[in-house]
């Protein structure tokens, strides 16, 4: 008889402090705020399952491009710009709840203290994810710029200035990797460098065991929302070492045939991912192995 494929979870695997917080902190608005409109300001976390469960509760996610309806207003995980902040705390009508995680605004706090300063300040990121606009708001248009390679980077950049003032801070949920090639690579500008590792401990912890669990097993599956950054980034860190690597969001997306023959499948879920989830992913795979 074949042995049933072993099942390796990543032991960073699920929500981070910031999302359990934000999570937190929306569950218990329509207990502390009965009877009152509670909205977030854009999904609180990047995971579609969550969000419809907190819709359920009466916290439903508001467009950005809307001005709020007076009520409880709860501020996402990844932060808001400094403009939007600015102009709700002015409302009196509004009741703001502020989940935006600690490592956001920490960073957020880097930005604005560096930009103010002269620094040129490099941030590598996504310039369409909220949590990087929000970053950016706190810098000076100027002296502010994000980028998303080495690439990105002029090569006049490196040769024509005869010496500059630049502060370096990633997305907090950027690729380790990519953040000390750019770093590595402003070395060699003449001037002062000041690096910033805003990349947060629980997202460098979960791309190593991602890694860790990929170059280990002959079958990988990452679980988490299609729009979640730092879930993209595990799958896409997984898929170079791993071709049979797959991204799914829930139980439905699983396919039997990509276990066949395989001795050990390797689970990783992003930050925003809840363990009711991964449990389910878990259960429906063992079903899967034994049939």
């Amino acid at each position: 008889m074949n042995k049933q494929p072993r099942i390796r979870i990543a032991d960073t695997a699920g929500f981070c402090f910031g999302v359990k917080r934000a999570v937190k902190l929306a569950n218990e608005a329509p207990h502390k705020y009965p009877g009152q409109q509670i909205s977030t300001l854009g999904p609180i976390i990047h995971n579609p399952q969550v969000v419809t469960q907190l819709s359920a509760l009466g916290v439903k996610p508001t467009d950005l491009n809307h001005v709020p309806e007076p009520g409880v207003v709860i501020i996402r995980s990844h932060g808001i710009t400094r403009e939007l902040a600015q102009e709700l705390k002015q409302r009196p009508d509004l009741t703001l709840i502020d989940a935006t995680c600690p490592f956001v605004r920490r960073a957020q706090e880097i930005v604005a203290e560096m930009s103010s300063a002269g620094y040129q300040v490099i941030i590598i990121g996504e310039p369409d994810h909220p949590e990087v606009a929000g970053l950016i708001s706190y810098g000076d248009p100027q002296n502010t710029q994000v980028v998303t390679s080495l690439a990105d980077i002029p090569a006049d950049f490196f040769t024509e200035r005869k010496s500059s003032r630049i502060a370096l801070l990633a997305q907090t949920t950027q690729s380790q990797q990519l953040y000390n090639e750019i770093a590595s690579a402003l070395l060699a500008v003449k001037g002062e460098l000041r690096c910033f590792n805003t990349i947060c401990t629980a997202t460098s912890n979960r791309q190593s065991e991602a890694i860790q669990l990929a170059e280990a097993c002959d079958c990988m599956l990452i679980i988490g929302g299609r729009n979640s950054a730092n879930t993209n980034r595990l799958y896409e860190l997984s898929k170079e070492r791993l071709p049979d690597s797959y991204h799914i969001e829930t139980l439905a997306d699983l396919h039997p045939e990509w276990f066949s023959g395989k001795q050990a499948i390797g689970i990783s879920a992003g930050a925003s991912t809840p363990q009711w989830l991964i449990d389910e992913v878990v259960e429906q795979l063992q079903y899967i192995l034994k049939n």
